[in-house]
């Protein structure tokens, strides 16, 4: 019989090797063996470039690359690794491969040439379909590019060439979504294939794809279910919203606000309450902007940490704060100061209150936040690091 304590000791390490085995399965070897191993295998290599201070690498490593589906497709498909690009062979690659953001993904073959390119912080299903493209002889993006300039322009495969641009070159992606909505006609848009192109390269209500879908939504109900169709109809008419906020085209504004703020959904009202006040700061509308915050704090966005930090964030500004605006900023403390135990765990919460206390020159509360945001900022970016440091700095020179 085995002793308790080898019993124990099996048992850990079998769920040590099943750990190992969660997720995509990332191998350590050099650049040259790996790209050796992918032609042995006739597989792409999957490189995920990364840096240690980027947070969207990291979300991508704690939520997607762990997951199953993901893992046994990438796992079979490709041969992976990951190198830091500002360490050893990553130095070299970032500058062969034109690394510029983080993370990018490079699908590359046993030439070392890449086949298909990505990046950003992305869904687990856009991060599948996005392999699949790369595995994907006809649809990968170096065999777009080809096909573009033979000459191919037809709208399907117009389409695909800009979602394997989208993440990776968004000027070119622009251009060719031109192309597309240049050749939709009313009728092509009634389709399945138009309800595509009005899904991926709408912007406003106001362009010509979303003009027409908002104006003939039951075209479309076969091709979509409600939620995916509302949640186009949100995207659109708020993209709308900030352009006649921009614009300052106050009529228009508060006629296309409606279709928000008297919804009986939450999430529209909440949306509704980030517009307005996003129209009142714009028009230096002070006391209607705290007015119309005030009451949303103890209502619409009650619990909703982020909203009100970014609402308080918006009207206190940084380093130097508008004088009419100083008045105001007593009420984003107030705002701050909720007891919520969650709320103070935000970065984005701590460093607001922080950039407030300072421009009220509240030294003692505005030291603890600033300090207790420049924690938070170690699990963000090098900019937000920094951002938070200056932030200590400036308190310490008071």
């Amino acid at each position: 019989m085995m002793k308790p304590f080898l019993l124990i000791f099996a048992l850990f390490a079998s769920l040590s090797l099943r750990a190992q085995e969660t997720g995509i399965r990332f191998g350590d070897a050099a650049w040259n063996e790996t790209l050796a191993q992918a032609g042995k295998e006739n597989k792409l290599v999957f490189l995920d470039c990364y840096t240690s201070w980027c947070a969207p690498c990291k979300w991508m490593d704690k939520n997607v690359f762990v997951l199953k589906d993901v893992a046994d497709f990438y796992n079979a498909q490709f041969v992976n690794t990951k190198l830091d690009m500002e360490k050893g062979e990553g130095i070299e690659l970032r500058k062969k491969y034109n690394v510029q953001s983080f993370p990018t993904y490079l699908f590359i073959n046993a030439k070392g040439e890449v086949v298909h390119r990505t990046g950003s912080r992305m869904s687990a299903e856009e991060f599948l379909e996005e392999g699949r493209m790369a595995a994907d002889p006809d649809r990968s993006l170096s065999a777009l590019v080809k096909r573009y300039a033979d000459g191919q322009r037809d709208v399907p495969f117009l389409l695909n060439y800009y979602l394997a641009l989208n993440r990776s070159d968004r000027q070119t992606a622009e251009k060719v979504a031109a192309e597309i909505s240049g050749k939709m006609t009313d009728s092509t848009l009634s389709t399945p294939l138009g309800w595509k192109v009005i899904k991926n390269l709408a912007r406003t209500s106001n362009d010509k794809l979303g003009k027409y879908y908002l104006a003939h939504p039951a075209d479309f109900k076969h091709f979509a279910p409600v939620a995916e169709q509302e949640a186009l109809t949100d995207r659109l008419l708020s993209s709308s919203l900030y352009q006649y906020v921009y614009a300052g085209n106050e009529k228009a504004f508060y006629e296309g606000l409606k279709h928000f703020s008297q919804s009986s959904s939450k999430d529209r009202q909440q949306q509704a309450v980030m517009l307005e006040a996003e129209f009142l700061l714009r028009e230096v509308r002070l006391k209607q902007y705290i007015a119309l915050t005030d009451k949303a704090m103890k209502g619409v966005l009650k619990n909703e940490a982020e909203k009100l930090s970014f609402l308080a964030r918006r009207i206190s500004g940084k380093k130097e704060t508008d004088e009419k605006m100083k008045p105001f900023l007593p009420r984003p403390i107030k705002w701050q100061n909720k007891p919520l135990p969650w709320i103070r765990k935000e970065y984005s919460v701590q460093s607001t209150f922080g950039w407030i206390c300072l421009s009220l020159k509240k030294k003692e509360e505005g030291l603890k936040a600033a300090r207790k945001a420049r924690l938070l900022a170690d699990a963000e970016t090098s900019k937000i690091q920094k951002l938070a440091q200056e932030l200590v700095d400036e308190f310490d020179n008071i």
